[in-house]
Formats: C-alpha cells, structure tokens, sequence
C-alpha cells in the first residue's frame, strides 16, 4: 500500500551534475536521444527486481509483435538500463550527423564519463550497478517483426559486444575505457532516415519505472502536437509491459495523473467515446500558451512555439540553471503574454551561479 507521503514526492531527484563538466563532452549533457521504434512498445522491464517473465505483445491488429527475455543470472534489462543505450544512440547520431566517416555501432566511454553523462553518481556502488545494466543489455534476447512484416524477424542483444581496459570486469571503476557495441538492429534503424526524438535532460532523473516509461510513450505519440494525445488505460498497460494486473495498473496510474509532475508532459484523466478510462497528454507549453503570444501567431502554432521551448530551454540551461526550473518559470512568462523571443535574450544575458 502507497502512503499518503508519496503523493508529494517528486518525480525527479536531484541532478548530480547539473551543470556540464568541461572535460566532460556536452554531447548528450541536454540533448539524449531516443529511437522511436524503443518508446511507444515495451521492450525493458519496468521494476528494478530482476524480472524473469518474458515480455510478450502485440499489436490490436496482429501486425507487430515483441517478446523479451531476460538472463537466468542476470534478468532483464530495465528501463533504467536504457539510459545507457541512449547515451549510445545520441553519441552515433551526433557522429552521423557531424560527417563523421569513421563512425559505427561502437561507441568508447570511460565509465565516469557514462555515469556522469546519464546523471548518476560517481561512487563505488553506481560502478557495480552500471556494469550489471551492462551485463542485463548484453544477455536480455529481443524478437520482434518491427521493420521486417509479418513474415520477417529479427533476434538480438540490446549490446552486441562489450570490451574494456582494465584489469577485470569485477571492478569496473578502474576501467580506463569501455567499447559499446549496439545491436545491427538499433543500428540499422538509427541509419535509416526514420529519425530519433530528443528527450528532456530530466528523463534521466525520473525516479519510477512506470512514470519513465509513460515519458517514452508520450514523447513519441504526444510529441509537441498542439491536440495533445488520449490513450486508454488498456493501451498503456500493453504499451508499458507491466507485470501488475490491469486494475493493480489503473490505480498506480491514477496516482501518477493526480501527482502530474513529468517532465513536459501535462497529464489529465479522461473517457473515450465508449466510456473508456483513458490519460489525456500535452505538452505544457501548448497548456500555456491558451492565450495568444504575439511571436509564435502565424503559420503553424505547434511547431513554432515547440522551437521556441526548445530555444529558451537551451539558453536557460547555458546560462548554468537547474533544467528542473525551466518549464514552470517558461509556463509563467508564456501566461503573462510576454514574448518568448524576449525570454531567450534575457536568459542568455544573465547567468546564474553555479549550483
């Protein structure tokens, strides 16, 4: 049973690096990408028990199905080992983007710059934990037909091959370099001009498994749509892959809409035409921008004002502010019909202290 407390704790936790290192490359300090095809299907578990139990859906009209399972010894990967595959993907993405000719599937890291990268800490105990999700990327064994139809399929590891320098792998802090391998698959698709979603640096500190999860979903369906997005209870059961019952689900997931702190994501309780119970997502900028905003009240509102966040976010975060504090100092300054244009400029001139 869920205490009162809980209804009042955050989200998030605390950043440990909020603000970039300069020997640390700002590639994905702010910027993590994810891959579509990952976010709206549940690939990873979402407890952090090792789980066991295959993962095994499919889509309503049969077209598309997953199953995942974990290693006997070392369970399934989970949805906080996915922040290492996004380190991954952002670290290619930007190679491939910048022209870079030697790029590949293999990404090298040393650990601290991983685990400060993701936004965990540097101790002892996050060394052994972050070479166990290595450990749980390498052995959990994915099928699915995405990409391939109905009459192809495809088998893999989320990490193909793992290699470092060091001594052993039972210590992993004094590993000088790690060499990630992503599978063929998660290559493949990240070089087929599909595209990959940026995510807010806050994913990264999002506490629970279910709200991690529900931030994928919404990232990808909701995206910056003005309309928002509706899901049935049914569907996000599916989608997360939970191992709870469906009435279990529906009221952790009623909690979760009542607390409403994901990062960028509004969340409302609603019905479908049929009486369904379902989650309405939006993205907050879109809840602010109700009244008109005299940049962004042409052409296409969605979009202009969704590039206009993503601005003001970037100048806030350079100017060395807690990214935790942008979207509700960015919702106040859209409501009080001040220009967002003028929010960057300022931003951009006045810097905070260090945190």
């Amino acid at each position: 049973m869920v205490s009162k407390s809980s209804f009042s704790t955050p989200a998030t936790r605390t950043d440990p690096h909020p603000i970039r290192d300069f020997f640390i490359a700002d590639l994905i300090d702010y910027a993590p990408k994810d891959h579509p095809d990952m976010m709206e299907r549940p690939f990873f578990a979402i407890a952090k028990r090792k789980r066991l139990r295959p993962i095994e859906y499919e889509s309503a009209d049969g077209s598309v199905w997953i199953k995942v399972t974990g290693h006997p010894e070392h369970g399934m990967a989970t949805i906080w080992d996915a922040d290492v595959l996004i380190y991954c993907i952002s670290k290619i993405v930007a190679a491939r983007d910048a022209g870079d000719n030697d790029f590949g599937p293999s990404i090298h890291v040393s650990p601290y710059e991983l685990l400060k990268s993701i936004a965990r800490e540097t101790g002892g105990k996050n060394y052994q934990d972050l070479m166990a999700a290595i450990k749980r990327l390498k052995t959990t064994t994915i099928e699915t037909n995405i990409r391939g139809g109905k009459n192809r399929i495809a088998m893999f590891n989320w990490l193909a091959e793992v290699e470092g320098e060091g001594r052993e792998a039972d210590e992993p802090e004094q590993l000088k370099t790690l060499e990630l391998r992503v599978s063929n698959w998660l290559f493949k698709g990240l070089m087929s001009g599909k595209g990959v979603l940026t995510l807010d640096r806050e994913w990264f500190l999002l506490k629970g498994g279910l709200e991690r999860v529900l931030y994928r979903i919404a990232r990808k369906h909701a995206g910056d749509q003005a309309q928002g997005w509706t899901c049935r209870f049914e569907v996000l059961h599916q989608k997360t892959g939970s191992e709870e019952g469906l009435r279990n689900f529906a009221v952790r997931l009623r909690r979760l809409v009542k607390r409403n702190d994901m990062p960028r994501y509004h969340m409302s309780l609603t019905k479908t035409k049929d009486g369904s119970e379902a989650v309405y997502f939006i993205a907050r900028a879109h809840m602010a921008a109700v009244e008109p905003v005299p940049a962004v009240h042409s052409g296409s509102l969605g979009s202009q004002l969704a590039q206009a966040r993503d601005e003001a976010r970037t100048a806030w975060i350079d100017s060395g502010r807690n990214p935790r504090g942008f979207e509700s100092t960015w919702a106040r300054w859209l409501s009080d019909g001040r220009e967002p244009s003028d929010f960057i400029r300022v931003h951009k001139e006045t810097t905070s202290p260090a945190l």
